[in-house]
């Protein structure tokens, strides 16, 4: 877990000082070991440290606690210090800190819960989501793949790391030719095969080709594919010759020049519909031109093989993946020469690796099965152990009144993606996903997920940020006299709405290096519903607006404050914070 003195440099001088104490009481020495009491009146930190030290000290914890006290010099932010339970050490912190507090929030705006590492703590992280088939379009589990994905990505360089955004374009291979195939016979106006995708979409498609490309389309190009190991491009056919499993009403080389049209068309529809959403990659990886024709597929081979991390049995190469924890060796290369999925999926690891020092993966739950054989593979390249990361998630049922959705209105079809996003809109959809743990099967239910109502999670969060809004035009078009920031008494902040209000403030950077390092969207999803909670509270308890000025200004820059941490929250999850609703 994050240690919140990194993050707090309050919490750091705090820290350092019962180290000081530590050493001058004799004791060994330890972190402090911050946490948030559980309740309120137990003070803004405790430390565990006394509980800790107990077996190693051979003492009991409150005894080590009494003796760090006595030992221990208070900086003045620190308003009192107590021992409590076990062994706590309780710490109330005065009134300064969350004034201090309010005018930090404000003069940072946007920058508040963004940390800044140093270079020698800032990661390359590259983070890998979504990568679905570019064969179809996007169903509306991609879409939670999507989110979370940005979200963490975003949470990342919160943090203070540089992340990369990446899509892996599976664009070479049997599925590839059989979709130009596919295209090629709608064309031709010609019946497909049980082998052949269907749907309303590829009609669509095939349409659109036709309308770019005219009669070019059906002529072969320069495009090469990799079906199944063999390369395909213009001339590289004999007469007569047949690619397995290829449909023969369909010359081979159109299927690949075709494949190639459409796979680059539905790429671009693909992107297109994860931009609506808000999500914008930094790179797209392209499987067939980035390993299989730049040469990095047989390269990856050549290294495992120099490794010698590989072995021949029956004619085929085998990566030794069993000994690093997979359920059994890979086939890398066939006996008949051509390359394994595995093998390509060896050299994008690979390839990843030489630009990033962390790899994280974003994977449905039917590939839980890839975990084992993925972090053999990395083992085998001399990858760090822990460098590589797989995140699993669950399913999305789809659903509408608490039946299940499968049919799209628009074309028959599965409902895709980019109809859910039209319906109930990006921030319902980001939010919803968001704030479940990707470990959990979500029920997405259209008729609940876009009601505006205060039952609702995100319209709950972005009310508040929006009521904020109106009070601050309010306060403006009354002519009241907020005074400048630096000038307001915040030392008037004493009500408990008012005080809670600014502890769930102050938690906030926490929250987010949290979120980061566990790659939990949840949790900052649900502190700004507590945030949210928190200022609904203090609305209703705590006029803003009243006759007493210092008050009346006290408590409108606490709102200002409150605004930005909201908008911090959303904006960090990628959701917008709406001035009016």
């Amino acid at each position: 877990m994050v240690a919140v003195e990194q993050i707090d440099p309050v919490l750091a001088d705090l820290g350092d000082r019962i180290r000081r104490a530590l050493a001058a009481a004799g004791l060994p020495d330890a972190e402090p070991g911050f946490e948030r009491p559980k309740q309120a009146d137990h003070g803004d930190w405790a430390s565990t440290v006394a509980l800790r030290l107990a077996k190693p000290a051979g003492r009991a914890p409150r005894d080590i606690a009494q003796a760090v006290l006595d030992a221990l010099e208070l900086p003045p932010v620190v308003e009192a210090a107590e021992i409590a339970g076990p062994g706590f050490l309780n710490f109330q912190f005065a009134p300064s800190y969350y004034a201090d507090l309010v005018r930090q929030v404000i003069r940072e705006g946007d920058d508040f819960a963004r940390r800044v590492r140093p270079d020698s703590e800032r990661e390359r992280i590259n983070v890998e989501f979504v990568s679905a088939n570019p064969t179809g379009p996007l169903h509306v589990g991609a879409g939670r793949w999507a989110a979370t994905g940005d979200a963490i990505a975003e949470l990342l360089a919160a943090d203070g790391h540089q992340v990369e955004r990446e899509y892996y374009v599976n664009d070479a291979g049997e599925q590839v030719r059989r979709f130009g195939e596919t295209v090629v016979l709608l064309v031709k106006g010609e019946p497909l095969t049980d082998v052949h995708y269907k749907g309303g979409y590829v009609r669509e498609l095939a349409q659109e080709l036709v309308a770019d490309h005219g009669d070019d389309l059906l002529v072969p190009g320069d495009e090469q594919l990799v079906a199944g190991g063999i390369e395909h491009g213009e001339g590289d056919l004999d007469d007569g010759e047949v690619v397995a499993g290829a449909d023969d009403r369909v010359d081979p080389a159109v299927a690949a020049h075709v494949g190639a049209l459409a796979v680059a068309a539905m790429r671009a529809h693909i992107e297109q519909t994860l931009h609506q959403l808000g999500v914008d990659y930094d790179t797209w990886f392209s499987e067939l031109h980035r390993l299989h024709l730049s040469g990095q597929l047989d390269a990856a081979v050549d290294e495992l093989r120099s490794r010698g991390h590989t072995y021949e049995a029956d004619g085929a190469l085998f990566l030794r993946t069993e000994q690093h924890g997979d359920d059994k060796d890979r086939v890398l290369v066939r006996s008949d020469g051509r390359p394994t999925y595995f093998a390509a999926d060896c050299a994008y690891l690979r390839d990843k690796w030489q630009r990033a020092d962390r790899l994280l993966y974003l994977l449905g739950a039917d590939h839980h099965g890839y975990v084992g054989r993925l972090k053999a593979a990395a083992a085998c390249l001399d990858i760090p152990a822990g460098r590589v990361e797989v995140r699993i998630g669950q399913l999305v049922n789809l659903m509408r009144d608490g039946e299940p959705v499968k049919m799209s209105k628009r074309s028959g079809d599965l409902i895709t993606l980019r109809e859910v996003v039209e319906e109930v809109g990006v921030d319902v959809i980001r939010y919803h996903f968001l704030r479940t743990s990707l470990d959990t099967m979500v029920d997405f239910d259209l008729s609940v997920v876009a009601e505006q109502s205060m039952e609702n999670p995100v319209y709950y969060v972005q009310y508040a940020h929006a009521r904020i809004a109106s009070l601050v035009r309010t306060a403006d078009e009354r002519g009241f006299d907020h005074g400048a920031i630096d000038d307001a008494d915040l030392l008037l902040l004493t009500h408990p709405a008012e005080l809670a209000l600014l502890k769930s403030m102050a938690a906030l950077p926490e929250t987010v290096a949290e979120a980061a390092e566990l790659r939990a969207t949840q949790r900052l999803a649900r502190y700004a519903e507590e945030l949210a909670g928190t200022f609904h509270r203090f609305y209703t308890e705590c006029r803003v607006l009243v006759d007493e000025v210092e008050v009346g200004q006290a408590r409108y820059w606490l709102a200002v404050a409150a605004k930005q941490t909201l908008k911090d929250a959303l904006s960090m999850l990628r959701v917008s914070a709406p001035e009016r609703m």
